[in-house]
């Protein structure tokens, strides 16, 4: 497992630098905003909701807009003031997320007592808005001639069974999306580098008052700036595109190429080609 260490000249270079963030307005978000107007970068933060009034001191370096990610139309405006206000875009982290929403063994019935559909809330967020907002940002950078950089936020629970399903099911897409999304951009030739963070449990508002769940448990989650850092570290770091980073107890492990590739491998036995070999070769035909 190839575990690394971000020291704080390796984030130096984000000064200067044009970040567009979602859920930039509590955990995660808000200390990665933090984190990255104080080392000179110039951030837009887009969120349901307005950051912290301690927050939201006037600064020619920040701006919020107003975003709901599962709306289309809401994430258009986002890019178009980001790029309006700043005049480019360099990085983008898709972080937006909510606590688990759907229960799939009992469904809930509606005032004529039918069956109501379950909740898609948290896939409509965490999934389809992470997609789009990957998409924006592949169309906004893929014409810079510096490209750009993505920073896609997943999570430990999409690398193992978990009971909150919609919460887990949505991770487990956001990594496929995200290693996929990379390799495409690769075969293409798009100078955007594409990489996942796959943090365990962090201090969030994913569920209410979970600093205090956690106390009962006696379970200590790590804190918000330290994914943050690495979410940085990966806005910046030239050599890291396609890369899964799982973030623990203050730890930073890349573990696509010493886990996640080695473990396929070994499954599809040797001398057997990828699924993705195959799918190369399928789009290398002639058409007819």
């Amino acid at each position: 497992m190839s575990e690394f260490i971000i020291n704080d000249e390796d984030l130096s270079s984000l000064k200067g630098k044009v970040v567009v963030l979602t859920g930039g307005s509590s955990g995660i978000g808000l200390a990665t905003v933090k984190l990255l107007l104080s080392l000179g970068a110039s951030v837009v933060s887009g969120d349901v909701n307005p950051p912290p009034a301690s927050e939201s001191a006037e600064t020619p370096a920040f701006l919020f807009v107003k975003t709901n990610v599962a709306s289309w139309n809401d994430l258009t405006v986002l890019f178009k003031k980001a790029k309006e206000h700043f005049g480019r875009i360099d990085c983008i982290f898709a972080n937006a997320g909510i606590g688990p929403r759907a229960n799939y063994l009992a469904l809930e019935t509606d005032e004529q007592g039918n069956l109501k559909e379950p909740s898609h809330e948290l896939m409509d967020i965490g999934l389809r808005g992470l997609i789009n907002t990957a998409s924006l940002a592949v169309h906004y950078m893929k014409e810079q001639p510096e490209g750009g950089s993505i920073v896609l936020m997943g999570s430990s629970t999409g690398l193992q069974p978990l009971r909150a399903i919609d919460y887990s099911a949505a991770k487990h897409g956001v990594l496929g999306f995200g290693r996929g999304l990379a390799r495409v951009a690769e075969v293409a030739g798009v100078p955007i580098r594409i990489n996942t963070l796959m943090p365990s449990w962090t201090t969030s508002n994913v569920l209410p008052d979970l600093e205090g769940l956690m106390r009962g448990i006696s379970h200590v989650p790590q804190p918000a700036l330290v994914v943050a850092r690495a979410a940085a570290y990966l806005m910046v770091d030239g050599s890291r595109q396609g890369t899964v980073v799982y973030v623990a107890d203050g730890k930073y492990k890349d573990i696509e190429k010493t886990i996640l590739l080695p473990a396929y491998d070994a499954i599809k036995g040797e001398g057997n080609p990828s699924d993705d070999d195959v799918l190369k070769r399928l789009l290398e035909l002639p058409a007819n």
